[in-house]
């Protein structure tokens, strides 16, 4: 993790090593540890586009991490079907000879939304090689949107992070435009 917060902050993301005693609302801990309170611990970001980083190392065919970037949000629960069907999304990708033939997003809106993004689909495009990339999906938990990957190491998550942010801009844009319940879940 003190790896990945120096590698973050090297390329000017505001991040620290999270602590679930301040940086996690008591009432979110249950909904949220899944995601952020794995052994390898989490990160909290400020001022940016994703909330908080969670790692979780993963032994099968060899270690890799599975890293779930979160973006809260008070009205989202993963039993709406309106929020499935706004926030869920998957890229889909045709390669030949290594170069794209068909991308897009399939899913709900934001899949609409992240299709249209040029500046995404650039830098997606750019990047398509990287299994990292490769393995993105959204979807929607109780409090959050998350973007989950797979990485290797802190430096694949790091070369990509651009390319999360702008998915967690799109996702940020889309919550603000929508009303999709009451804040019912906190005081």
């Amino acid at each position: 993790m003190k790896i990945l917060v120096e590698q973050l902050i090297s390329i000017g993301v505001n991040c620290k090593i999270g602590n679930s005693n301040f940086d996690i609302h008591n009432i979110k801990k249950p909904y949220f540890e899944r995601w952020l309170l794995n052994r390898d611990g989490f990160l909290t970001l400020n001022n940016e586009n994703i909330d908080y980083i969670g790692i979780e190392d993963i032994v099968r065919m060899g270690p890799f991490y599975n890293v779930y970037c979160l973006i809260e949000n008070q009205q989202l629960s993963e039993k709406d079907d309106n929020a499935y069907n706004l926030l869920a999304a998957n890229p889909y990708f045709h390669l030949r000879d290594g170069k794209v033939i068909t991308f897009g997003w399939s899913g709900g809106l934001l899949a609409d939304i992240l299709t249209e993004d040029t500046s995404l689909h650039d830098s997606f495009i750019a990047n398509i090689m990287k299994e990292e990339i490769r393995k993105i999906s959204i979807k929607v938990v109780n409090f959050a949107c998350i973007i989950e990957t797979r990485i290797w190491e802190p430096a694949g998550f790091v070369s990509i992070y651009p390319v999360i942010n702008r998915i967690g801009l799109n996702i940020k844009r889309l919550l603000k435009q929508i009303h999709l319940g009451e804040n019912n879940f906190l005081p």
